[in-house]
């Protein structure tokens, strides 16, 4: 039974029947190679599958060589506390990035149905109702449906205050796919990081936060406003947990929350900061590269939805939407 009681939690572990005992590597990262075929499926809107990988441990095709992944997780395991390394700041001081709030909970959806494999998570909602420090929180899961067709899980993350973000799956058992032509995804020409090879060096905001991932910006030319509103991929260097494999679902999760600034960025700079995201997914997520392609926003009186569409290197995958208010110090600051 999964629960969001600590000491419930903690007591389960002791019996090891807690499902936030981490559950260890349970799938292999795959490198999906990308041929032309692929390609032009993706630009056509079709289904494609992801069946074609190499093993992880070969030198990158964008580039970066397996060595310069770093095994030093955003978290460290301590018992049932996980431990935020400096890095797990975000650009606005040193408080915990929202998006590894995605990463965690993405990760106790995977470990609560590792023995059902074909559920499948359809939907993700990330909630980041407030800031939190450095330090350690936890993580815990409770179980709301549990039928035949369709499963429902709350994950709370918190910290000793209390909780610092919420979010919730929703689950679907495979079945066969129905016949016929569906409506298309918008088409998105941009070149992928195979096609773009190895990442521009990661710039420092302010001169104090450098981002701990890869990025790869689709329209490196332009102003740096329409750079973020041309969309990007993103590909984590990082793993969630120091010793853990990430998975792609967990990528994806961290990568969405750049849906908000990718969707809701205007021509003269970011001026909104999302509250939330939320991930629906038509297929699994394969392979290292996330790309995020804006698809829509609307705004008025300072409140703000957006929405991308979001890829690897297959085609798309499903849609990210967010919620976001307008914020005089949602532009990262200037300066030292």
């Amino acid at each position: 039974m999964l629960t969001t009681s600590f000491a419930v939690a903690r007591a389960e572990r002791r019996s090891g029947l807690a499902a936030g005992v981490p559950a260890g590597p349970r799938e292999s990262t795959f490198m999906i190679t990308l041929n032309r075929e692929a390609a032009g499926r993706r630009q056509q809107g079709h289904a494609v599958t992801a069946e074609s990988t190499v093993n992880s441990s070969s030198p990158d095709p964008a580039g970066a060589p397996a060595a310069s992944r770093s095994a030093e997780g955003f978290f460290r395991a301590d018992g049932d506390a996980l431990i935020p390394a400096d890095f797990a700041s975000s650009p606005w001081g040193a408080v915990l990035h929202g998006r590894l709030i995605g990463g965690l909970t993405a990760r106790a959806v995977e470990q609560a149905h590792a023995g059902d494999p074909d559920l499948m998570c359809s939907r993700l909602t990330i909630d980041m109702f407030r800031s939190a420090p450095l330090a350690p929180v936890r993580v815990a899961a409770r179980p709301v449906r549990t039928g035949r067709r369709i499963a429902v899980l709350e994950v709370t993350v918190e910290n000793d205050d209390g909780p610092v973000g919420q979010g919730k799956a929703v689950l679907l058992r495979r079945s066969q796919q129905p016949e016929g032509t569906f409506r298309p995804t918008p088409p998105w020409d941009a070149p992928t990081p195979l096609e773009m090879g190895p990442p521009p060096a990661a710039p420092a905001v302010g001169r104090r936060w450098t981002a701990p991932w890869q990025s790869w910006s689709v329209a490196p030319a332009a102003p740096q406003a329409g750079a973020l509103r041309a969309g990007l991929w993103i590909r984590e260097v990082h793993p969630l947990i120091t010793g853990e494999q990430l998975t792609p679902l967990v990528r994806l999760s961290m990568a969405a929350d750049l849906a908000s600034p990718v969707s809701n960025a205007s021509d003269r700079g970011l001026d909104f900061i999302n509250a939330d995201y939320t991930i629906y997914l038509g297929r699994d997520p394969q392979g290292e590269y996330i790309g995020i392609q804006p698809y829509g926003h609307v705004s008025d009186r300072g409140v703000a939805v957006g929405q991308c569409v979001v890829h690897d290197l297959a085609g798309p995958v499903g849609f990210v939407a967010t919620t976001a208010v307008a914020n005089a110090m949602a532009r990262p600051p200037a300066g030292g």
